[in-house]
């Protein structure tokens, strides 16, 4: 094994063994600071039943008043769930079967389920209340994590180590800077600029390096998102558009305790991220393609280096356009299913604010793409074919003084 490949491994097992320190870590049941309680369900009762509530090691709860006075409710069932962590581990409580202080929806629970309980304690530290708040999903959702970042290292390698350290920097950057700065109240449309030209930059030199093709890339990747910007400001400020229901724009309000929220900022942010992914993706391929050829073909001209990447680009407009337009139509699939149930004519349900931001984003998105295609082309060819020129007048300059 070479030298190139240990380090590669190594790396790959150093980042299994912090993937597996983290899941420990965000899996430990023995945190008493959490709020939410972990149980799991152990038995299902029948509707007001009274079995197995008399043992030394159940816990009675009084009935959640909320959905007591709730007619609409489902029919009211219960459970017996074993606590797994804080002061009443290992306890049995009988808690009623209903899933609905989170959600809009009522859902149930079935045997074996892990779930979040809510506890409140009265002053003599007895309880006085206590539901089921949530089933645990995070548990899951972080093994696929795993899993994702495994597959990657291992079917990757060196790449897909990069990929991996591409792919926490950008999480970092929205999670931990540009939406804490949003809600501070800094302008979402400078905040989203910003952070995705610094983020796709950064992302392009750790994949592939600093190099021409790189340098190629992230010219053509920063002009698809300034178009896609453009398109996106003049089309909000022309429409008015703010892309959120009523619901989610009062719970917008509530978090950032600002009446004056910029939510057309926040569209366009929203508009910039969406695209940044699928522009940088095609920025690079045809960077990477045009390189190749050019390191193939080194008397290949100007011209038929651009012919080439932008035969390569249409092969992949295509299929990137339908991408864009397949997240956003599948993340408002609900709403558009809400829509259209009314049978309303096409221009009344294009006309809807949540319908034309979906739009507004496909379509902004789609046009920064394909401007990305020839911007990308023309400018890795040139970048390339002038190296070349240099070296070729240098290797001239010598022999002429020999």
């Amino acid at each position: 094994m070479t030298k190139k490949k240990i380090i590669i491994w190594s790396v790959a097992i150093a980042i299994f063994i912090a993937l597996i320190s983290i899941w420990h870590f965000c899996l430990s049941d023995n945190n008493k600071s959490d709020t939410v309680i972990h149980g799991r369900v152990i038995q299902e009762l029948a509707a007001n039943s009274k079995k197995n509530t008399t043992k030394k090691n159940v816990i009675n709860v009084p009935e959640n008043k909320k959905s007591k006075k709730n007619k609409n409710s489902l029919n009211r069932s219960y459970v017996l769930v074993k606590i797994l962590n804080g002061d009443y581990k290992g306890k049995v409580i009988r808690l009623e079967n209903l899933v609905n202080e989170k959600t809009a929806h009522e859902t149930l629970t079935k045997k074996g389920d892990e779930v979040l309980i809510n506890i409140d304690e009265d002053s003599k530290g007895n309880i006085s209340s206590a539901y089921i708040y949530d089933v645990v999903r995070y548990k899951f959702v972080y093994g696929l994590m795993i899993a994702f970042v495994i597959l990657l290292c291992v079917v990757g390698g060196k790449k897909g180590i990069k990929s991996v350290i591409a792919l926490a920097i950008t999480a970092f950057a929205v999670l931990k800077v540009m939406i804490p700065l949003i809600i501070a109240g800094f302008n979402p449309t400078v905040v989203s600029i910003v952070i995705c030209i610094i983020v796709s930059t950064i992302n392009l030199i750790i994949i592939s390096g600093k190099n021409k093709k790189t340098l190629a890339a992230i010219i053509g990747t920063s002009g698809g998102l300034i178009l896609s910007a453009l398109i996106a400001t003049f089309s909000i400020l022309t429409l008015r558009l703010s892309g959120l229901t009523d619901e989610e724009e009062q719970m917008i309000i509530y978090i950032s305790q600002n009446t004056s929220f910029n939510f057309s900022g926040l569209l366009f942010a929203g508009i910039l991220m969406g695209a940044l992914g699928a522009v940088m993706d095609i920025g690079m391929s045809i960077a990477s393609s045009i390189n190749e050829l050019h390191e193939t073909h080194k008397e290949a001209t100007v011209i038929e280096l651009i012919k080439s990447g932008m035969n390569v680009g249409r092969d992949m407009m295509g299929t990137m356009a339908n991408t864009l337009i397949l997240a956003y139509a599948g993340g408002a699939m609900y709403v558009m299913i809400w829509i259209s149930s009314y049978d309303l004519p096409i221009y009344r349900i294009i006309n809807q604010d949540v319908i034309a931001s979906e739009l507004v984003k496909t379509l902004a998105g789609s046009i920064g793409l394909i401007f990305t295609i020839p911007l990308t082309a023309v400018c890795s060819a040139m970048i390339l074919k002038k190296e070349k020129i240099k070296i070729k007048s240098e290797d001239n300059s010598t022999i002429e003084e020999k």
